[in-house]
């Protein structure tokens, strides 16, 4: 069952926290909600880095999903490609993967930074604020690095 499972999607590094409901109020963001970060909200992931104990995942739906298989299955069977960037979180995200069991395989994007998800737990209820960045840079030809290769066969 070695490698049955492939997923490719936009992989993001999920920053999760508890935080207090002033943080919420301060990025203007609703209890239990998902959106898309704007400028307004791009301090929020360094704010919560420094002031909170934050928790690092391997996130995006894709990487859940394959993640979740993995822990099913047994070592080795799922593989995940998407794109990040050369970066801190790039290099975290892939710790986070590798420790889950998924063998990745990411294009890095030297350009932009690693997408993130600012995950903010308040009183049970969580709001995810997702900045894609980097996974939205995924191109076709990665597919054909002889490491894809490899996978997909």
């Amino acid at each position: 069952m070695e490698g049955a499972i492939l997923g490719m999607g936009n992989p993001l590094l999920d920053i999760s926290a508890e935080v207090p409901m002033e943080i919420l109020t301060k990025y203007d963001v609703k209890l239990n909600n998902a959106i898309l970060a704007e400028a307004q909200h791009m301090p929020l992931y360094a704010e919560m880095i420094q002031n909170h104990e934050v928790q690092y995942i391997a996130g995006g739906a894709t990487q859940n999903s394959i993640r979740v298989a993995q822990w099913m299955l047994k070592a080795g069977s799922s593989a995940y490609m998407g794109a990040i960037g050369a970066d801190a979180f790039g290099e975290q995200l892939e710790r986070c993967a590798g420790e889950d069991g998924v063998k990745v395989h990411y294009m890095k994007n030297s350009e932009v930074p690693t997408g993130t998800c600012a995950v903010l737990v308040n009183a049970s209820e969580r709001s995810l604020i997702a900045n894609l960045s980097a996974a939205n840079t995924f191109k076709i030809e990665h597919l054909d690095t002889p490491e894809a290769v490899e996978i997909v066969d």
